[in-house]
C-alpha cells in the first residue's frame, strides 16, 4: 500500500498539487496534450501505484493552456480530494471551465453539482440552482453521456414547468453559439 492510500484511509489531507513537483527525469513538456498524458500517467499508475498529486500537477498544466479533458479530470481530483485537498471551488471552476468546452462528463458532473447545490439554498437561488443543471444535464444527454438522461429526469421531478422549460432554451441556446465536443465517457 502506498502512503497516500494510507493517508486518504486515515482522514490525513493530501497536500496540495500546486506544491508538488514532478519527479521525472526528463524535461517538462510545453505542450498541453503531452502534459495531459503525463497526468493520465500518474493518475492511472501506469509507473506503480497512481500518485494523483503528480496527475494534478500535470493536469493543472494542461488546464490552463485550455485542455478539455484536463480541465475536467483536475476537477474530479478537487472534488474527490485525491492526492490534493478536496477544492469543491476548485472543483466546480475547473468542471465548468471543461463543460464549458463541451465535455459531457464534465456537463453532468457539473449538473448534478447544482442540483445538490439547489438543495441547500433559499428558494430564488435554489430555482436558478435547478435551471442550471437541467441546462447542463440536457448538454450531457445530447451527447449520449451515460446516466444523464435519468439525472436530468429526476432533477425535472423537483422543477416547475417554467423551470424546465427554461433550462432546456438554456442548452439549446449553448448548443447553438457552441458546437457540442465528444468526449470520452
Amino acid at each position: 500500500m502506498g502512503i497516500a492510500f494510507i493517508d486518504r484511509w486515515l482522514g490525513r489531507p493530501g497536500k496540495s498539487a500546486l506544491s508538488s513537483t514532478p519527479d521525472r527525469g526528463t524535461s517538462a513538456p510545453e505542450d498541453a496534450e503531452s502534459q495531459f498524458d503525463l497526468g493520465r500517467q500518474f493518475s492511472d499508475g501506469e509507473n506503480g501505484d497512481p500518485d494523483f498529486g503528480q496527475a494534478a500537477v500535470w493536469y493543472l498544466k494542461a488546464a490552463e493552456q485550455g485542455h478539455g479533458l484536463a480541465q475536467f479530470s483536475l476537477g474530479m481530483i478537487y472534488g474527490q480530494g485525491h492526492g490534493v485537498r478536496r477544492d469543491e471551488i476548485a472543483a466546480a471552476m475547473w468542471l465548468r471551465k471543461a463543460a464549458e468546452r463541451g465535455h459531457a462528463g464534465a456537463q453532468y458532473h457539473l449538473g448534478v453539482r447544482q442540483h445538490h447545490a439547489s438543495k441547500r439554498m433559499l428558494p430564488t437561488e435554489a430555482s436558478e440552482r435547478r435551471i442550471d443543471a437541467f441546462k447542463w444535464l440536457q448538454l450531457a444527454v445530447a451527447q449520449g453521456y451515460h446516466g444523464s438522461e435519468s439525472a436530468r429526469e429526476f432533477v425535472a421531478l423537483n422543477m416547475t414547468r417554467e423551470e424546465v422549460g427554461e433550462g432546456a432554451r438554456r442548452a439549446t441556446t449553448f448548443s447553438e453559439a457552441q458546437p457540442l465536443v465528444a468526449a470520452p465517457h
